[in-house]
């Protein structure tokens, strides 16, 4: 497990690159943290890494796909617990070629696959308005 400290977006981003280094077809990337801690900028910097510049989150769509090198499918669970994720068919996307980054993930308990990389998104105010704690487990880092 690494612990590493974010003091703005672009740090979070820059955390997101270096993880990118470390991601190859069918990895399964579960990100975890409140509202705001900075989960898609995270994502967008793990998309930069695979030269995708149009990173959103999914919030309303459910699933962004992004072509790459590597296809990256980008979810937002949020709304969707494990019933509904494998009723959509999405579970099949967890053992495809490509790299699935998965936000609100905690939502899924139970279905991840057993080598998912973790990535818990912490704010902690009493350190300023962007500053984050970002716990990786799961992968050398």
């Amino acid at each position: 497990m690494k612990k590493l400290v974010s003091k703005s977006e672009k740090e979070t981003f820059d955390i997101g690159f270096k993880i990118g280094e470390k991601l190859h077809p069918g990895s399964v990337v579960a990100l975890l943290g409140d509202l705001g801690c900075g989960k898609t900028a995270l994502t967008r910097g793990i998309g930069a890494y695979f030269d995708v510049q149009n990173v959103v989150s999914p919030t309303f769509t459910l699933v962004n796909e992004y072509k790459s090198t590597i296809p990256i499918y980008h979810f937002d669970a949020y709304r969707i617990d494990s019933e509904g994720w494998i009723d959509a068919g999405f579970d099949e996307y967890l053992f495809a070629d490509g790299i699935c980054i998965i936000e609100w993930a905690d939502n899924l308990n139970g279905i991840l696959p057993e080598n998912t990389i973790k990535i818990t998104i912490t704010k902690n105010l009493d350190n300023g308005d962007n500053y984050r704690e970002v716990t990786i487990e799961g992968v050398d880092f």
